[in-house]
């Protein structure tokens, strides 16, 4: 696996003495980390050095988690970054909010090391599917650049989290096929995980309501899982 260069914005001083001893370890797996109390040092860095993942806390002094999520999704250096909250709380609620915000999976604090690596693993897998000129062929209107990872509806420019693209992915790569539920999880996140339903589904909605009208073609299919419709 290429080198994953992971950027962790935390306000707590223990916390950030756990992450520097984490990810020394992860150093032979190919991980580098820079670890930041606050957002505006983190939008520093971000606009200078290429980040493969951000570990994001919610809480933090001035710009807020959520916040800065929202402002990475928005700029075009960053849109493609895999976001990772970390929160207080592991209801579904919580989830959604996180997810809402622009983070591609969400983390409840305190947390076991081994579930740590399982998100980050997943966040640094991409799916490697080819296309060729057929794909695109039967999607009038639905562009996607593989090159630069970006998603245009009739010339518009959606910013889809790194799971919705991947999910966006298998949907276009197999369209007219229900694609099964747990089927889902595993290609795109990979582990396992008790919300697993509740954050496929939300982060299903999400790819919907971004492709505006080509969301209308994800189709539901009960007790089956979902499907995009050429």
């Amino acid at each position: 696996m290429r080198k994953q260069r992971v950027l962790i914005v935390e306000d707590d001083e223990e916390m950030r003495r756990f992450y520097r001893d984490f990810f020394k370890a992860l150093e032979p797996e190919g991980y580098a980390a820079t670890i930041v109390p606050d957002g505006e040092r983190a939008l520093g860095i971000l606009a200078s050095e290429p980040v493969d993942i951000v570990v994001l806390d919610w809480s933090l002094p001035g710009i807020s988690g959520a916040s800065l999520a929202k402002a990475l999704r928005a700029d075009a250096r960053t849109r493609a970054v895999g976001i990772l909250m970390v929160t207080g709380k592991s209801s579904p609620m919580e989830t959604a909010i996180a997810l809402a915000s622009g983070a591609d999976d969400h983390l409840a604090k305190p947390f076991d090391v081994n579930v740590l690596l399982a998100r980050l693993r997943s966040l640094s897998r991409r799916l490697d599917l080819t296309f060729d000129h057929t794909v695109t062929d039967r999607f009038p209107g639905l562009e996607l650049d593989l090159s630069s990872e970006r998603v245009r509806v009739d010339g518009r420019l959606v910013d889809l989290t790194r799971k919705e693209l991947d999910i966006l992915k298998i949907f276009l790569r197999r369209p007219n096929i229900s694609h099964a539920r747990d089927y889902l999880w595993e290609a795109v996140w990979g582990y396992e995980s008790e919300q697993w339903s509740h954050v496929l589904t939300v982060t299903v909605a999400s790819l919907r309501r971004k492709l505006g009208a080509w969301g209308e073609r994800i189709k539901t299919h009960r007790n089956e899982g979902f499907s995009l419709d050429s």
